[in-house]
């Protein structure tokens, strides 16, 4: 069984700060670190930590910061043959984090919005019974429409992280048996201001399964059948970068694994958490054994 992943892959430049600036105000970073980080590579490796195994597909820049990203894959047990080098250099993306651990990003997408059907294609060709796909939100909107549609009719099992929301998903979901976002993105989605009746609203669109990620609210859990909620543990958070997609990628190893959505998310909550008390990305991921 393996869990394939097609997303993005970049590095990420730290400011930390002690406050977010207010317009026109210039403000001094109090630490800087550079990453490795993207919503594709972070998944996996999260993934992987919990003892899935990883076919992960992505676009890398030509630049030295693609042997990096190569070595840190290979290291981590992740194969790195469906990798593809472009003409463009690698994403990036420019994090600031203030004193509370919280965080704005800006990244740039030209790889993974350069992801093409042949390559996408040629992946779901590899994809065997008892194989499943995770995705995330920044592939191009008609690349992961097919993707889905076409793997639902394989019955394989679809996970999507639809993060960052560029568009409307609403004919995309009936294809996708869990989908993970985050309050904000709940909210965008459905334009209800309360997750309970958005959640409503994205399961009468065909998604089976619904988790939405409220921080250090916890998550809540909706399905026909069934709805939860569970807290996050407390914790003094440094830096929440990335704790999302640990969250994501972990939770989906572990459902995958057999256990239940309670204990998933659980479980997944508990190392997005380990995650938010260190800095940086792939430096914050745990390990999930």
């Amino acid at each position: 069984m393996k869990l394939f992943v097609l997303g993005n892959v970049g590095i990420d430049r730290f400011y930390y700060v002690k406050k977010f600036p207010f317009n026109g105000e210039t403000i001094l970073s109090t630490k800087e670190i550079d990453d490795i980080g993207g919503k594709g590579f972070n998944q996996s490796i999260a993934a992987a930590r919990v003892g899935i195994k990883i076919s992960f597909w992505s676009y890398l820049g030509e630049d030295n910061y693609n042997k990096k990203i190569i070595s840190i894959l290979k290291k981590e047990n992740i194969s790195t043959k469906n990798i593809t080098i472009t003409d463009y250099k690698t994403d990036e993306s420019v994090i600031i984090v203030n004193e509370k651990g919280e965080n704005y990003i800006i990244s740039s997408c030209n790889n993974v919005q350069a992801i093409g059907l042949d390559y996408a294609n040629n992946m779901l060709k590899k994809i065997k019974d008892g194989d499943s796909l995770l995705l995330q939100g920044n592939l191009k909107k008609e690349i992961t429409y097919q993707i889905l549609k076409l793997s639902y009719k394989k019955k394989v099992k679809t996970f999507l992280n639809a993060s960052p929301i560029t568009y409307d998903y609403l004919h995309i979901l009936p294809y996708v048996d869990t989908l993970i976002i985050n309050e904000t993105e709940n909210k965008v989605l459905t334009n209800f201001k309360d997750i309970v009746s958005g959640n409503k609203y994205l399961l009468k669109s065909g998604v089976k399964n619904i988790i939405t990620t409220k921080g250090k609210n916890g998550i809540t859990y909706t399905s026909n059948d069934k709805t939860f909620s569970l807290s996050s543990p407390k914790i003094n958070a440094v830096d929440t970068t990335g704790a999302g997609d640990v969250f994501c990628g972990s939770c989906v190893a572990f459902l995958l694994k057999g256990h239940d959505y309670k204990e998933s998310c659980m479980k997944a909550m508990e190392l997005a958490s380990l995650s938010a008390t260190k800095f940086g990305t792939y430096l914050s991921i745990p390990n999930g054994n």
